[in-house]
């Protein structure tokens, strides 16, 4: 999936903004503990480590991310000497085992392609009493959901482009304890998504980051127009093409190495 998240700019658009605002009560259900040495699986452009990095003041945290456009881009918005960016894979982390008191991963697991694999490793490299945790975002959420939606009702093929995977209550708990971890819990996380017109929430997917972004940009010019007129017209309750705010809701969960 990494061919779907290689512009950083384009991926703060679409869902950097949101990452951001989700990424403090994240960190709150995770239980980061000032002073701990933490791992960020799939870092992304930096959301999640530059909200741990203001809010504590002795942790050390590492950031690994695949997307090398991603890494960069952190490197210049978070510098702190307690932090470094690292490009690598979640599937084969490159630390030793028990090397960081916990691990973090903040919308990434539902596009992995071996879930299991990767939660193994964050176990693997968290030492034992050390914190796991993930969020993805829920199958149901407003803003996916709608765009989705509506794409099926003009093409009912849509569906196998559609992230299927780890977006459902209780799919990564299965995945946690089947890992082995201990003290699995599940926590809602929910934020509002405000938009400030119709332009605001389509413009980033004409740049074709992500499931939606790819979808959108491979259709021929009347099939994307005609998208975009349902699109709207499902907004203007909302207030389309003026502001207008969705609901999003992703699914975390932690457990104990």
């Amino acid at each position: 999936m990494a061919e779907l998240f290689s512009d950083a700019l384009a991926y703060e658009d679409l869902m950097g903004r949101w990452s951001v605002r989700l990424a403090p009560l994240f960190a709150e259900f995770a239980r980061v503990a000032d002073g701990a040495r933490v791992l960020d699986v799939g870092c992304g452009t930096g959301s999640l480590v530059q909200f741990l990095v203001g809010t504590t003041r002795r942790s050390q945290i590492v950031g690994i991310d695949p997307v090398v456009p991603f890494v960069e881009y952190a490197r210049g918005r978070v510098k702190d000497p307690r932090v470094s960016f690292e490009v690598g894979d979640a599937l084969a982390l490159p630390y030793p085992p028990a090397s960081f008191d916990g691990a973090l991963s903040l919308l990434v697991f539902h596009f992995i392609p071996d879930a299991d694999k990767a939660a193994r490793e964050m176990r693997r490299v968290t030492r034992p009493g050390g914190t796991v945790a993930a969020c993805t975002w829920d199958r149901s959420m407003e803003l996916s959901a709608l765009f989705w939606n509506v794409a099926s009702e003009l093409d009912p093929s849509v569906e196998a482009k559609r992230p299927q995977r780890l977006n459902q209550a209780g799919q990564l708990g299965e995945l946690w304890r089947a890992t082995g971890f201990r003290d699995v819990e599940e926590r809602a996380l929910e934020i509002s998504m405000d938009f400030g017109s119709f332009e605001d929430y389509w413009k980033p997917l004409e740049k074709g980051v992500g499931p939606q972004g790819a979808y959108l940009v491979a259709l021929a010019p009347e099939r994307r127009k005609a998208l975009r007129q349902a699109l709207e017209a499902h907004l203007r309750g909302r207030g389309a093409p003026g502001a207008f705010s969705l609901r999003a809701k992703a699914l975390a969960v932690r457990g104990t190495a």
